[in-house]
Formats: structure tokens, sequence, C-alpha cells
């Protein structure tokens, strides 16, 4: 079995976290995930895109729960907030 090269690389991580049950950005308050945090994690992610894409469905599947535990409807945006920007 081959060693992985980038098995010790340290991969960048993001400030840029959600606050919950707001789903704003800790750090500087838009929607999470700000832009900061989506170029963050798109870096951190690069060599596995569909790791990406399972942490942004589990996070938006957390927000649907926080976003509307007081009957609130779903919002609208989640899929663009989410997922659409994913690889």
């Amino acid at each position: 079995m081959r060693p992985c090269p980038d098995r010790d690389r340290q991969v960048p991580r993001t400030e840029h976290l959600p606050s919950r049950p707001t789903w704003d950005c800790a750090v500087c308050g838009h929607p999470w995930p700000c832009v900061n945090a989506k170029q963050e994690l798109r870096e951190q992610y690069d060599h596995f895109p569909a790791g990406l894409a399972i942490y942004m469905a589990s996070s938006m599947y957390d927000a649907v729960e926080d976003l509307t535990a007081h009957g609130a409807p779903t919002p609208a945006d989640l899929y663009e907030r989410f997922l659409s920007w994913a690889p």
C-alpha cells in the first residue's frame, strides 16, 4: 500500500462557523456559510469534494431543524445557501 502524499498536510480550518440556532456566521454575522466560510471549506475539502457535499447537506438538515423549531416555515434559500456552490 502506498502512503498518501497529503496525509501530513495541514488543512486550513475556518473560524467562520455557524452560530446556532440562527445559522448566521459567528465572525461576520452574514448568513452561514458566508463568503469566507465557503472559500475556506472549498480549500479544506479540495481533495475530497464529496465530503464537502456530505458536510453541507448535514449542516442544511440541522439548519432546517433549528430554523423551523418554533413553527416557522422552512426558508426557501437553504439549497442555494448550503449546497448549490459546493462542487
